[in-house]
């Protein structure tokens, strides 16, 4: 009787196992094999015979090589520095002061999420470049390098930074600062033994986020690094400037360790600071002139900065011939006489969509299924550990392990090489893990006796999925939906090495007419991205509320 109660529930277990193979598949072809092809391609010679660590040998024994890692870990740090400083003064501005025109300084500095991490760096150009804005008034300055790919970094990581140090500080107990002041502690005391105190965590989480993100960026590495070698441009120079496909390999997977362990921490700094955001009170913050006034003047001065950055190549693209022709024109956005066409936008436009609509889909059953369904542990932990993996993968490295797990005629998906099925696999696993994460939290806040009282009325989980779990859940699948489009509208490093002919997508373009030296075009392109984005941010708000 026991033997046929196990096999009844095993029997029953059947279909669960089945729809949770679904997604361990998707998410074995899509990060797994890619990343056991890399893996393999690091230890083997272009041949694809096995030569165990000759290639980490080589590249440690290449100075140029060497440099190219440390230049990437220096500016890494100080991208760090520099942006989480900057970033947790302005947060400190939004939460605990009333700062003019805090809405619209929360829109500003937002910006840089609306565009490729070139366009920033197109700005710096066009203001600090060899006929930039600014350049006869800082004669020694030298944009291509260190400097530049700092300032573009800074500018690229800021608003990430702001909105993590914003929900870090929002969830500090304001009662804390009640008690301190009824202690006497002065403005001094309460910032160092309160604010700092309850906020550690969130600046170290901020800050490896910060340092990943600059450590992998290909695009503003690619426009302003000059002559100065970062890791990220070295796989590129491997693999498409000598097609040593061995060595970019290698080269990935000493750009995948600092990340990973990045990953590590941030992780372990995110669940400190949950901890510490407990059970909190927030009330609004007294108005005092002084703080308001130097508050205002503090977080104005960067957002401005960093405004100008992007309305100038919104203006540059609408000047005839810069810095000698000032004068109005539409010719910079005449696609078809610059040889691109308008494709290349309609490709952008497609992959947004097939990668929000699809990635949607995949990552809310996924996550559901991960915490809804009765499977075994291990099966469970399998799906989350590789949901969570492209976390922690450079997307240039993805997409180099792309090329290595896919295009082979042994490949299931060689077929579609350089189609948009591939470019939009690749952008939905690149992005796969925010989107997890984020339904995990929203899934997990819902009352789990919706599927218990569902089943007790002999209604199928599926139909309580739909009717109960779907409209619940509709303001973070709008917010995921927009997530996933904008990231993939403006996407480089992930699809840099997989696009084709036919596939050819805006940020590329943008890339490729910088190299060409056409600034006025790259600028247009990346305006016109900027437009999109900001239109399709405009119907998700418009969307929320529709759906309240």
């Amino acid at each position: 009787m026991i033997h046929s109660y196990y096999l009844q529930r095993a029997g029953r277990n059947i279909p669960n196992l089945l729809l949770l193979l679904l997604p361990c598949v998707f998410l074995w072809l899509g990060v797994g094999e890619p990343i056991k092809q890399l893996i393999v391609r690091s230890v083997s010679d272009n041949q694809g015979d096995f030569i165990g660590l000759k290639n980490f040998i080589d590249y440690f024994s290449n100075s140029g090589l060497v440099d190219a890692l440390l230049h990437s870990l220096i500016v890494s740090m100080v991208v760090m520095l520099l942006s989480v400083s900057i970033a947790f003064v302005i947060a400190l501005g939004l939460v605990r002061s009333q700062l003019w025109g805090k809405t619209i300084l929360s829109s500003l500095i937002q910006l840089p999420l609306f565009v490729p991490s070139i366009f920033p760096c197109l700005g710096l150009i066009y203001l600090f470049g060899g006929q930039g804005l600014l350049t006869p008034y800082l004669p020694n300055f030298e944009l291509y390098g260190p400097v530049g790919v700092t300032m573009g970094g800074v500018i690229f990581t800021l608003p990430h930074a702001v909105l993590m140090l914003v929900t870090t500080l929002r969830g500090i107990d304001t009662r804390l600062y009640q008690a301190a002041s009824s202690l006497g502690a002065n403005p001094w005391r309460q910032f160092t033994s309160v604010t700092l105190a309850n906020s550690r965590y969130g600046l170290i989480s901020a800050g490896f986020v910060v340092f990943t993100l600059t450590m992998t960026d290909f695009g503003i590495a690619k426009v302003l690094a000059g002559q100065y070698s970062m890791l990220a441009t070295e796989i590129y120079k491997q693999v498409i400037g000598q097609q040593n496909f061995s060595m970019g390999a290698t080269i990935s997977l000493l750009l995948v360790v600092p990340t990973c362990i990045a990953f590590f921490v941030d992780g372990w700094a995110r669940k400190q600071q949950a901890r510490l955001a407990n059970n909190q009170t927030v009330q609004e913050v007294n108005p005092s002139l002084t703080r308001d006034s130097l508050s205002t003047l503090i977080c104005w001065t960067p957002c401005l900065g960093l405004f100008s950055v992007i309305g100038v190549v919104v203006w540059g693209s609408l000047i005839s011939y810069w810095p000698y022709d000032f004068s109005f024109t539409y010719a910079n956005y005449d696609f078809d006489a610059l040889g691109y066409g308008w494709q290349p936008y309609w490709n952008s436009l497609i992959l947004a969509i097939l990668v929000a609509v699809f990635g949607v889909v995949i990552t809310f059953c996924t996550s559901y299924l991960t915490l809804r369904i009765n499977a075994p542990e291990i099966l469970i932990n399998v799906v989350r550990f590789f949901a969570l993996l492209p976390l922690s993968i450079p997307g240039t490295v993805l997409g180099l392990a792309y090329i290595f797990a896919f295009n082979h005629p042994d490949s299931l998906l060689n077929v579609w090489q350089g189609s948009f099925v591939i470019l939009a696999f690749n952008t939905i696993v690149h992005l796969f893990s925010v989107s997890f994460l984020t339904f995990n939290n929203t899934i997990g806040r819902l009352d789990s006796s919706y599927e218990r009282v569902g089943a007790s009325l002999s209604v199928p989980q599926w139909l309580t999925f739909f009717r109960v779990i779907v409209p619940l859940s509709r303001y973070t699948l709008l917010d995921i939906f927009f997530y996933l489009f904008v990231n993939a509208l403006t996407t480089v490093s992930a699809v840099v090495f997989l696009y084709s002919h036919d596939t050819l997508l805006a940020s590329i373009v943008i890339l490729n007419m910088d190299d060409s030296g056409n600034l006025a075009g790259a600028s247009a392109m990346g305006t016109l991205l900027l437009v999109t984005a900001l239109t399709i941010k405009l119907l998700h708000i418009l969307a929320v509320r529709l759906i309240r």
